[in-house]
């Protein structure tokens, strides 16, 4: 199978100006190549981290977990998509709205959940946290923007290398 096809939307985003500061939902947000959110103190040249996303899904089931509603904004995560399965991304190139996402990884729960969402949150989202990624193209996020995943093998030696720092392996000649 190869190709794109739609799998999910970006309910929300989220943006926060200073370390420990409040997250802000925004109807759009520009983002920069290489880089992330412009205005997100999160934002870093050369980081598998320069954009996180989240499931509304499992946002949802954190909170049933928890015993109450986790706001989007409470998982520090900037994107919250819906109807995407993330955990099957890693690896692979995504679009969403005009950006080109090369995601990197598993974006882990750490112990600022027992802050922001309450106690047990960090334990109630351990393998429901996103993922991070690398911004490949950058330009405006909107909420309501489609997201897409690249249906090939994955990404291209070219940005596995420049973008994940990892060397395609080699074909295996039998």
């Amino acid at each position: 199978m190869t190709g794109t096809a739609p799998s999910g939307v970006v309910v929300s985003i989220h943006t926060v100006q200073r370390r420990n500061g409040v997250a802000e939902a925004v109807p759009e947000a520009s983002v920069v190549a290489d880089y992330g959110i412009q205005g997100d103190f999160r934002s870093r040249h050369n980081s598998d981290r320069q954009l996180t996303l989240i499931e509304e899904e499992s946002l949802q089931a954190t909170g049933e977990r928890l015993g109450h509603d986790v706001p989007p904004g409470a998982s520090r995560r900037q994107v919250v998509v819906r109807g995407i399965p993330l955990a099957e991304t890693m690896g692979r190139t995504v679009r969403a709205g005009d950006l080109v996402l090369a995601v990197a990884g598993p974006c882990d729960p750490c112990d600022n959940m027992e802050v922001k969402i309450g106690p047990g949150a960090r334990a109630a989202m351990r393998g429901w946290g996103g993922v991070c990624a690398r911004v490949v193209q950058g330009g405006q996020l909107r909420v309501g923007d489609d997201v897409t995943v690249d249906l090939d093998a994955g990404l291209s030696p070219e940005l596995m290398t420049e973008f994940l720092g990892v060397a395609p392996e080699a074909p295996n000649e039998a």
